[in-house]
Parts: C-alpha cells; sequence; structure tokens
C-alpha cells in the first residue's frame, strides 16, 4: 500500500467513514440498517455560499469505495440490488434452488452463462499496490450451475424437513422485506411413492452426469464425477440424513453454495467481493503478522494496531511488533 494511501486510511474523513460503514451494511445485505443509516447519517457537500449539493458523484478516496449516499436515486438502484442477491441468498439457504436459478437468470443472466457478455474486467492481477480481493472459489458460470444442480438433487433426496431460518435461531431484523419462505411439511413414508421417487432421483443423476461431461477442462470433469459419486450415496439411505453421507443435506452446505452464487454474483456487477472493511482488516492482519515473523521492530511514534497510543522510543528499542488481533483491536478504548 503506497504511503499516500496509509495516512488516508490512518486518518480518514467523515465521508470516507460515512461510506465504510455503508459499504459493509450492502454488502452484507442489511438493507434495513443501510437504509435508516443513508437517511439519517449522509455527508451533506456544501458549496461556498452554504447551499448543499446535491447528487455529488461517487469517489475512490484512497482505495475505499465511497457510494454516492446523498443521491437517493443511486442509493435506491443499489439497495434494489442487494435485496436480490439475499433474495437469491435465502432461496438457497431454503433449499429452493430451483427458484434461485430462475430468479438469477433473470436479474443476473450473466452469472449462470457464458452466452451472456459480461461488463466486468478480467481477473485482476496481484500488485504491490493491488488489494483486490480474488475469490477463493470458482465464478465460472458451468462450475456454478452444476453445484446448483447437485444442490438440488441433494435436497430432492431429503426426508427431513431442515428449517430457514432454524427455529431456535432469532429471524435477522435486517432480512430482506419479503416473508423467509416455510418448508413443505415432510410426508408420511406410506403416501410416498418410494419406486417412483427413486426412478425419478436416478434420472436427475444421469442428467447431472451428462451436465459434467461437458466441461471442456479433463481436471473439472473428474472432481464433478467424484462429488457426483459421494452425493448419488444419498439414494442409499431410506434416511440420508442419518447416513455416513449426511453432510451433504447440512445448513453448512447451502452456505456454502449460497455464498459462491453472492461472490459471483457481486463479480459479474462490477462490485467487490468483499467490504472495504473487511479488505483493510484482512490486510493489516498479514501485514503485521509477517512483520512480527520476520522480527521487525516497530518505529518510534508508529500506530500499533494492538493498542490505543502510539510506541514510545523506549517501548521501541528490542520491541518486535505484534500480531494484529481484531478482537483485541476492537476491544481498545481511543
Amino acid at each position: 500500500m503506497s504511503s499516500s494511501v496509509s495516512a488516508s486510511l490512518s486518518n480518514p474523513t467523515p465521508l470516507q467513514l460515512h461510506c465504510l460503514v455503508l459499504d459493509y451494511l450492502c454488502h452484507n445485505c442489511y438493507t434495513r440498517t443501510a437504509s435508516a443509516f443513508n437517511r439519517d447519517s449522509t455527508i451533506r457537500l456544501l458549496d461556498p455560499d452554504g447551499d448543499e449539493i446535491l447528487g455529488h458523484p461517487a469517489k475512490q478516496h484512497s482505495g475505499v469505495n465511497e457510494r454516492p449516499s446523498s443521491s437517493a436515486e443511486s442509493f435506491e438502484i443499489l439497495l434494489n440490488q442487494v435485496k436480490l442477491r439475499q433474495e437469491i441468498r435465502t432461496h438457497i439457504l431454503s433449499g429452493r434452488v430451483e427458484d434461485a436459478i430462475v430468479l438469477l437468470n433473470a436479474k443476473f443472466p450473466s452469472v449462470l452463462s457464458e452466452d451472456i457478455a459480461v461488463t466486468q474486467a478480467a481477473e485482476p492481477r496481484i500488485t504491490a499496490n493491488n488489494m483486490d480481493y480474488v475469490s477463493s472459489t470458482s465464478t465460472e458460470p458451468a462450475h456454478l450451475l452444476l453445484n446448483l444442480r447437485i444442490l438440488a438433487f441433494s435436497e430432492a433426496c431429503r426426508t427431513i424437513p431442515l428449517e430457514y431460518p432454524p427455529k431456535s435461531a432469532p429471524v435477522p431484523t435486517d432480512a430482506a422485506s419479503h416473508p423467509p419462505f416455510e418448508t413443505p411439511t415432510a410426508i408420511p413414508d406410506q403416501c410416498v411413492d418410494n419406486n417412483g421417487q427413486q426412478l425419478a432421483l436416478l434420472l436427475r443423476a444421469q442428467k447431472l452426469l451428462a451436465q459434467l461431461n461437458t466441461l471442456p477442462n479433463a481436471a473439472d470433469r473428474a472432481t464433478y464425477l467424484e462429488e457426483l459419486k459421494n452425493v448419488a450415496g444419498l439414494l442409499a439411505y431410506k434416511i440420508p440424513e442419518k447416513s455416513s453421507v449426511s453432510k451433504y443435506l447440512t445448513l453448512e452446505r447451502r452456505e456454502a453454495v449460497a455464498d459462491q452464487i453472492n461472490r459471483a454474483i457481486l463479480k459479474r456487477t462490477g462490485l467487490p467481493l468483499i467490504s472495504s472493511v473487511e479488505l483493510v482488516a484482512r490486510y493489516t492482519h498479514l501485514l503485521w503478522q509477517a512483520a512480527n515473523q520476520h522480527g521487525v521492530k516497530a518505529r518510534p511514534g508508529a500506530i500499533s494496531p494492538t493498542r490505543s497510543s502510539k510506541l514510545s522510543s523506549t517501548e521501541t528499542d528490542d520491541a518486535v511488533v505484534s500480531p494484529f488481533d481484531l478482537h483485541q483491536f476492537l476491544g481498545l478504548k481511543p
């Protein structure tokens, strides 16, 4: 990070702080809190005559994205996109994978289709001054669609409903405005045509096999073939939720796919994959950890993330910088 960037982030402007918070709220789909925060804490710019400057454009200062907080129209456009991302995520977490695919094709068609022109630039190359976050999971449309179809297959094998949100967990007040989806009541065993259901599941597995065989990369085909074999093991159990392959029916499995789809939407719409606050925290953690491992000594007057005051000259004579601890940092009093 350049010295000018570091200096700016160590002494942020009110507008930067406002946009950091708003960026975090929007990125994590806290739509109601984001609306209230934007309404009550918008930074107003004044001209020399004291009149408010309306609709000032979005700016970028020192690597921190600043959204157009004073433009009601721009903010509503952003918020509507956030709500769509949250709705798709809720579909997946509720096990309604087909509904998520329909909504993705309608609102974000480039996520699952390679035929759609994508405005997002190529994958960023890491440089000394580049703080872009690269997704740890694939954002290729063919991979995403296969992951969704495999999840839909495992959900079709389910015999015990998995409710979302769980009854033991409170419903987030910042969830999207639409009500949570209700999980269908389990159908009694005697009312289920087991033979017909098994046949339908086998046909779905065959379609998945045909779909993965269209992947151009041999390594990808081998990886997904192994995954499909494991997931197909659900067919061998009357109650797969109590089997050795029950991990494919957990909420964590849904969450992993939902997170991957969310990152793909952000990439295809030209937005950062993680919030600016998380990016800066990750950068700070790695920087101070590396300095600690190499025995770097802090300079007098340096700002330490492990304490609220600057280091004195006597404290830095033999002191090696401490690794960054986010929980400790958040507990510090200014």
